[in-house]
Formats: structure tokens, sequence, C-alpha cells
């Protein structure tokens, strides 16, 4: 009866194996680079950003500083026909993360 050796898996059949699915997250994103303002409710000062990804409950944008930006704010594009009150979720580096809020 042949039995087999117990070696580790050579590198070819290491990379034929099908790769662990990387996303878990439970809606599609859409991945795009359209031009953004954050509109500051109290003062009505206006910030520059980039939507990087989108979705129904919130988006992806990058500013090039994220201090003097606060917890809620109107975000605005033209270009991706948006206009609606958000929340940061979170923040990394020159990117935020947000949450669409029902007005």
């Amino acid at each position: 009866m042949f039995k087999p050796a117990n070696r580790p898996m050579n590198r070819l059949m290491r990379s034929a194996q099908p790769a662990a699915p990387t996303n878990n997250r439970r809606e599609v994103r859409q991945e795009l680079a359209k031009a953004a303002s954050i509109c500051v409710i109290d003062t009505g000062q206006t910030i520059s950003c980039t939507l990087r990804d989108i979705h129904t409950r919130g988006a992806r944008i990058s500013v090039m500083s994220h201090g003097g930006i606060p917890d809620e704010f109107i975000l605005k594009s033209r270009q991706a026909d948006l206009e609606t009150k958000a929340r940061v979720a979170w923040r990394r580096g020159n990117e935020l993360g947000v949450r669409f809020l029902k007005v």
C-alpha cells in the first residue's frame, strides 16, 4: 500500500491551493476617486477631499489632514451625486471612514 511521505508541500502545491477570501464586508464597496467637500455644519467651512470607496451606508474619504474635521459634517460631491450628513467612524493617516446619517 502506498503511503505519502511526511514532507512539507512544495511551493507549486501551495500556490495551487485556493486563496482564502479576505473581504468579510457585508456590502460591496464601489471603488472610485471623485472630488468631494466636507462642509462643517457650525461654521460653513468647506474642506476638499476625495471619495475613495462608497456603499449604501458610508464611504472612505481621503483628506490632506484630518485635523479640524469634526465628528459630524455634510459630505457633498457633484461628481458622485451625493449630499448627506455623515459621522466619522474611523481615522487613519489621511483617510476617514464615514457613516451616512439619516436626516
